[in-house]
């Protein structure tokens, strides 16, 4: 097993390599554990080389990645402190890991979480093997974008090529390659797969995703209520459009006699615009003002909406600056509009009329 293992360590050295070569190729590395990809590796651990006198049901519990050196960087995963592992942590090394934000945040809340160690149960037929913390780098969402598919569990990264020979075999069906560049992937398939041939492994190259394809695929299961909720806003913004525009119109309408005394006394055309425009565009912000503040209130009641829009924060200012500025279109054409048809009459005809 210790030949089989040693031969694995050095093909993925070597297709690590050819694949970086490969023009337009960026960054390149390995994982068994896709982040998205509903793929589960979860296992316990605990801080310090005492175990807890507790069961194992409540040790608590990490995501566990098994990556190359290169993984962080490919994916551009931030290092937050220490540094990242390197190809020298192997097997005749101590065992090295990376731990993310989230468990740095919870157990390590008062003290730097570099030096300290980790003790993981089971490290293939090892028990209870110490880890020591190396770096910290920022957590990923494993399971959801939002954070809700599977609870936010803290993330330890270790080396698989400080797996023993007996458990590197095990991981070798998990393997994934992940490539940086801004190429589209039909651009580069054909020299990675002439990579995987030149290194001697008869292993076809499929299931080539891109991230985006993966966050997409992680939220389909949202596209529907998402759908709705976006009709249903853009029918609230075409009704209040549409209601602020009459309303404003009629209200700019039931003027013209004042207009057209106005006019006869010499006011000029554009004045008489100007001052309609400006008490529409003031009623309109009294109006968005009060709106702003409900709707903020309600982001508190309402919070959950926000895991549909990934991306979109309940209290997004761009989205409330857009409404706001369709709004006062709204309201500045339904001022302009009867004003400017009023301001074009005779003022007599209209003095006359009425």
């Amino acid at each position: 097993m210790t030949q089989t293992a040693d031969t694995l360590r050095a093909a993925y050295d070597e297709l690590t390599r050819r694949i970086r070569e490969i023009p337009g190729v960026e960054a390149a590395g390995m994982t068994a554990l896709v982040p998205l990809g509903h793929n589960y590796n979860s296992g316990p651990f605990w801080i310090g080389p005492d175990r807890p006198s507790v069961s194992m049901a409540q040790i608590p519990r990490a995501t566990y990645y098994p990556i190359s050196p290169d993984y962080p960087s490919t994916m551009q995963i931030p290092l937050v402190l220490g540094r990242f592992l390197q190809r020298s942590d192997d097997v005749h090394s101590a065992l090295a890991i990376l731990v993310d934000t989230l468990m740095a945040r919870t157990y390590f809340p008062d003290r730097n979480p570099l030096g300290q160690t980790i003790t993981i149960p089971h490290w293939g037929a090892q028990q209870n093997v110490l880890a020591r913390i190396v770096g910290v780098v920022g957590h990923v969402e494993q399971y959801a974008m939002d954070g809700s598919g599977g609870g936010e569990k803290p993330q330890i990264y270790f080396s698989i090529y400080q797996l023993p020979d007996d458990a590197l075999p095990a991981f070798r069906q998990e393997i994934n390659f992940v490539v940086r560049t801004p190429l589209i992937p039909a651009a580069i398939t054909p020299s990675v797969e002439n990579a995987v041939a030149a290194v001697g492994a008869a292993q076809p190259v499929y299931n080539i995703r891109t991230i985006r394809e993966i966050v997409s695929a992680s939220l389909s299961r949202q596209c529907f209520p998402m759908i709705l909720l976006v009709a249903f806003a853009l029918s609230a913004l075409l009704l209040a459009t549409v209601g602020i525009y009459g309303l404003i119109s009629y209200w700019t309408a039931q003027r013209s006699r004042e207009i057209g005394v106005r006019m006869a006394l010499g006011a000029a055309k554009w004045n008489v615009l100007r001052m309609l425009g400006a008490q529409g565009i003031r009623l309109a912000l009294a109006g968005i003002a009060v709106g702003t503040l409900a709707a903020i209130a309600l982001t508190r009641v309402l919070s959950s909406f926000s895991r549909l829009l990934y991306g979109v924060r309940t209290t997004d200012w761009l989205t409330f600056v857009a409404v706001s500025l369709c709004l006062l279109l709204a309201a500045l054409l339904a001022s302009y509009l009867p004003a400017r048809r009023a301001a074009g009459l005779d003022p007599m005809t209209v003095l006359r009329h009425d």
